[in-house]
């Protein structure tokens, strides 16, 4: 599995980790935490990183949560194909 991959699943995860925070699911909170945690040292390895969405370079800021797609479009675009992938 690619590092790419990886970040996606993660991505992937992430809405349903929600729902069973929100369900009150034991453990949740703590994969939740573990998940973002990941996806935060995945997106901060390098200065400059990668949309998760289409791979083109990406600055991130130098504080605060780190970027995962290059802009609005990319977002959409990855929330799209994971609400399709969820209703097959």
């Amino acid at each position: 599995m690619t590092k790419k991959e990886l970040i996606s699943l993660l991505c992937d995860a992430e809405p349903i980790l929600w729902e069973a925070l929100e369900k009150g699911i034991s453990g949740a909170e703590d994969t939740h935490q573990k998940v973002a945690r990941a996806l935060r040292a995945a997106a901060a390895e390098t200065a400059d990183g990668a949309c998760v969405s289409c791979g083109d370079a990406l600055t991130q800021p130098s504080t605060g949560r780190p970027r995962m797609y290059c802009g609005e479009a990319c977002k959409k675009r990855a929330y799209r194909a994971k609400r399709a992938q969820r209703e097959d």
